[in-house]
């Protein structure tokens, strides 16, 4: 169950250009690491420190990876490490929400499947149980558009606070997040995806 999108990541692009499933404006499925800061655009507000390296939380270690834009289209891997000593599982969706500069939440909606946002089929999946290992991670795609029709509205945040799910304990991290004035993200299930 170790992610190796690094190794998936050519090859699933060719796969998808030779079958031609990939819509206009798709990305391919981001690497994800251990990385604090991912930074898939430039941020109109004045540089702030990333958070310290994540930290092991009941067993829990929650990063994001490095982002990838095209065309106004965001995609950032979210990985969930087991730190622990003990197997446990996993079902649904990550408890997401998109924090400003001053990390006060924004009102971004957060939608369960990136398909409320892009066609990607690798990661238009139903939430499944998965145990995860003492060391072996599961991964889930966060999605949003850059777009802005009224300056006067737009969005932008410069962490997001996850939790494995709803009521567990949240890990703040640095990232930008310019969802312009859609309103919206969108993040998969938690997969195994390697």
């Amino acid at each position: 169950m170790n992610i190796s999108l690094s190794r998936a990541l050519p090859l699933l692009i060719v796969s998808m250009l030779l079958s031609g499933c990939a819509a206009p404006g798709t990305v391919p499925v981001p690497e994800t690491g251990r990385s604090t800061a991912a930074r898939p655009a430039p941020s109109a507000s004045p540089a702030r420190a990333p958070d310290p390296v994540p930290r092991c939380v009941d067993g829990r270690e929650i990063s994001v990876g490095e982002g990838d834009a095209a065309s106004g289209l965001r995609a950032v891997g979210i990985q969930l490490r087991n730190c622990g000593t003990k197997p446990y599982q996993i079902m649904g969706y990550p408890d997401l929400g998109v924090l400003d500069e001053d990390r006060k939440p924004l009102d971004l909606r957060v939608l369960h499947g990136v398909g409320e946002v892009t066609a990607l089929p690798p990661w238009q999946v139903e939430p499944k149980r998965l145990t995860v290992a003492p060391g072996e991670s599961v991964t889930a795609l966060l999605v949003w558009r850059n777009l802005t029709t009224d300056a006067e509205t737009v969005a932008v945040g410069e962490f997001v606070s996850v939790a494995e799910t709803t009521g567990q304990p949240r890990h703040v991290l640095a990232l930008n997040v310019d969802a312009g004035n859609t309103g919206k993200v969108a993040i998969s299930p938690w997969t195994d995806q390697s």
